[in-house]
């Protein structure tokens, strides 16, 4: 799955009904294949979901630092002529983990202690790819906004988003 690059005219808007939903599958997989800390990440870094240990959690270094390398690592294999790249798994002497692609815009960051098996995770990590596939590309709100700074209606007060363009203007 080809992971794309973020377009300056492309916003992520989640809307407030789809994170929770996001972070209840996630709370399943934790639970099912005994991962620590998993999270839904958007290609330019943003963390979307997460769900565990809390202690794992960051205000987003790790979000940013993730993508960076699966983009990194799919580019190497590319090279070398793998088409077929799914993601990639580091393995630590305590703690391990693994990012594999949901959609060509979002990815499964999952963060597990060493003597859990790999083979598990990954099993577990396709079951709840599939879900989060459906729920990301079935909501009508998830997605992209049209304008740099969107306000919505009364249904979603208080929700809004900011564009590449908003936080990043041409001089």
């Amino acid at each position: 799955m080809e992971f794309r690059n973020l377009q300056p005219s492309q916003n992520l808007y989640l809307g407030p009904a789809l994170t929770p939903q996001l972070r209840q599958a996630l709370a399943r997989f934790c639970g099912d294949s005994e991962v620590r800390y998993a999270a839904v990440l958007e290609e330019s870094g943003t963390l979307c979901a997460d769900a565990g240990d809390e202690s794992l959690r960051d205000s987003g270094e790790t979000a940013a630092l993730a993508v960076g390398a699966f983009a990194a690592v799919q580019a190497v294999a590319a090279r070398l002529g793998d088409d077929t790249f799914e993601g990639f798994f580091h393995e630590g002497k305590s703690r391990q983990f693994c990012l594999m692609p949901i959609t060509p815009r979002f990815l499964l960051l999952s963060v597990f202690q060493a003597p859990v098996r790999f083979a598990v995770v990954k099993i577990c990590a396709h079951k709840v790819i599939a879900g989060l596939r459906t729920t990301l590309e079935s909501s009508p709100k998830a997605g992209f906004a049209l304008s740099p700074l969107s306000l919505r209606g009364a249904a979603d007060a208080g929700d809004f988003v900011l564009g590449p363009d908003v936080l990043f203007p041409e001089d």
